[in-house]
C-alpha cells in the first residue's frame, strides 16, 4: 500500500476510534488500555405489530355444507348405488398429538394451554385449520378440546409451533391432577405422564418402527415431511409400524387410565377451540461460572464489587436495555423496573400482567418471522419489514433478560443483560453505574 493510501486509512481509523463510528464494518474502542471491537445497534422505535394486524382481520368461515341430493328411487321404492373404477387407497387414520387431563373441563384445559379469550368458540377440525392459516391467527398455535372417557378432557393441536411436548406446558396441564400425552412423530410413538407437575418416567412408553415406504413426487424423488400429521394429510403412511403402535398405545390408555378416545370421531364435531398465547420457556439454571462478557471481566467485577452495589448497577443496566429496545413503554415492564430500582420484591406469577406481556412480545416476534417467511413464496410483499422483525426479536430478547434478572442468581442474569445491550458505549455506562 502506498504511503498516501495508508495515511488515509489511519486517519479514517483514528476518526472512527474517536467518534465511536464503524470502521471496516465494526466499531473500534479503547478499553482498559487496549483496543477492542464491538457492534453498536439500534432498532426501529415503533415496529408494526403483527398481532394488531390480526386484530383488524376477520376470521374466515367455512361455507355451509350443501344439502345432499337424494338418489332417484326405483319403481319399488328401493335405492341403487353404483360404483365404477378401481377402489382408491385408504388414507391412514388420523393420529394427532393429543394430551389428556383428568378432572378439568375442556375450557380450562385450553386456558392452561394459554388460550386467547376472544378466540374461544366451538370449531370443527376443518374450520380450525382454515382459521389457523389466516392472517387472523398471526401464526399463533390453535387447539381444540373436548371430553373423553370418564372425567377426562383432551386437546389436539391443529397448527402452529408444537406445544404438547414442552415440559413447561405439561407441568401446567397436570397442576393438581394428571396429564397423559400420546404423540406420534414419524417412526416414533410416545406416551408421557405428568402427575401434579412432575414427570413420571416409569409410566412413559416409547415405540419406534422402521420406515417401510417412500413417498415420491412426479419426478420419482422422495418427499420428506416434517411431521406425521402432514403425512396423514397427504394420504400416505410411510411408517405403518408406528401407526399400529399408536393404536395399541391408545388401547393401553383405555385399560390403564380409562381414557377412551377415537380421533376419527371428533373431526367434524364442533369442539371448544382457541388460539394460544404460548407459555414461556423455562429459564435454564445457571450452570457455569461467569467469566467474560464482550471483553469485560465480569467474573473479576463480581468478586471485587459489593453485592448491593453490583445489583444496583445491573438494575441500571437492565433499565438502559429496556429503554434501548422500547420495552419500558409497556406499563407492566415500567412498573417492574421501578420496583427493581427501589430494591422491592417482584413476583412473576403465571398468567399475571407481566407474564402475559412477555408472552405477547414472544408472539409478536414469532408472527413477524412467519409473515416474512411466507412472503418469500409470494409475489406480494410482507406487511412487516425485516426491521420490524428485528425490533420485535430484540424486544423479546430484552424481556427474557428481565425475566432472568428476576429468576436467576445475579451473576448469570448480569451476563445476559450485558450481552444484550445495544449501545456501543455500554461499558462507559457500566462504569458510571458502578461508581453510582
Amino acid at each position: 500500500m502506498r504511503a498516501e493510501g495508508l495515511s488515509h486509512v489511519l486517519a479514517d481509523f483514528a476518526t472512527a476510534l474517536e467518534n465511536g463510528t464503524p470502521f471496516n464494518g465494526r466499531i473500534p474502542l479503547a478499553f482498559e488500555g487496549g483496543l477492542i471491537w464491538d457492534d453498536g445497534a439500534t432498532v426501529v422505535p415503533d415496529p408494526l405489530s403483527p398481532l394488531s394486524l390480526a386484530a383488524e382481520a376477520t376470521e374466515p368461515l367455512l361455507p355451509p355444507a350443501p344439502e345432499p341430493e337424494p338418489s332417484a328411487p326405483r319403481p319399488d321404492g328401493a335405492y341403487a348405488v353404483l360404483a365404477f373404477g378401481a377402489p382408491t387407497a385408504q388414507a391412514p387414520p388420523q393420529q394427532p398429538d393429543v394430551v389428556f387431563v383428568a378432572g378439568i373441563p375442556p375450557e380450562e384445559l385450553l386456558g392452561r394451554l394459554g388460550s386467547v379469550p376472544a378466540s374461544v368458540r366451538p370449531r370443527s377440525r376443518e374450520q380450525t385449520r382454515l382459521s389457523a392459516a389466516a392472517t387472523w391467527a398471526a401464526y399463533r398455535p390453535m387447539a381444540r378440546a373436548g371430553w373423553c372417557g370418564d372425567g377426562w378432557a383432551y386437546a389436539t393441536q391443529e397448527s402452529g409451533d408444537a406445544q404438547f411436548g414442552r415440559p413447561e406446558v405439561l407441568r401446567r396441564l397436570s397442576r393438581g391432577t394428571r396429564a397423559v400425552r400420546l404423540s406420534k412423530q414419524g417412526p416414533e410413538v410416545y406416551v408421557t405422564v405428568f402427575d401434579d407437575g412432575v414427570e413420571q418416567p416409569e409410566a412413559a412408553r416409547r415405540v419406534e418402527s422402521p420406515r417401510e415406504d417412500y413417498v415420491t413426487d412426479a419426478d420419482g424423488m422422495p418427499v420428506l415431511g416434517p411431521d406425521g400429521q402432514q403425512w396423514q394429510r397427504l394420504g400416505v403412511d410411510p411408517w405403518p409400524g408406528s401407526t399400529a403402535a399408536y393404536t395399541q398405545l391408545l388401547a393401553g390408555l383405555a385399560q390403564e387410565y380409562d381414557i377412551t378416545w377415537d380421533p376419527e370421531e371428533d373431526g367434524n364435531e364442533p369442539l371448544a377451540s382457541a388460539l394460544l398465547l404460548p407459555v414461556l420457556d423455562d429459564v435454564p439454571p445457571a450452570r457455569h461460572r461467569v467469566c467474560s462478557v464482550r471483553d469485560v471481566d465480569l467474573g473479576g467485577l463480581i468478586e471485587r464489587t459489593p453485592p448491593q452495589r453490583l445489583r444496583s448497577a445491573m438494575a441500571a443496566q437492565l433499565a438502559r436495555l429496556a429503554a434501548e429496545t422500547g420495552i419500558d413503554t409497556y406499563p407492566e415492564i415500567a412498573q417492574t423496573l421501578e420496583r427493581i430500582r427501589r430494591n422491592e420484591p417482584v413476583d412473576l406469577p403465571a398468567d399475571g400482567p407481566l407474564d402475559l406481556r412477555m408472552r405477547t412480545l414472544s408472539a409478536e416476534a414469532r408472527a413477524a418471522r412467519g409473515l416474512l417467511d411466507a412472503a418469500r413464496h409470494q409475489t406480494d410483499p410482507a406487511p412487516v419489514t425485516a426491521a420490524d422483525h428485528t425490533a420485535w426479536t430484540v424486544r423479546d430478547s430484552a424481556a427474557k433478560a428481565l425475566r432472568e434478572f428476576l429468576l436467576l442468581p445475579l451473576p448469570a442474569a448480569a451476563a445476559t443483560v450485558l450481552s444484550r445491550r445495544l449501545s456501543v458505549r455500554w461499558r462507559d455506562d457500566l462504569a458510571a453505574d458502578l461508581a453510582g
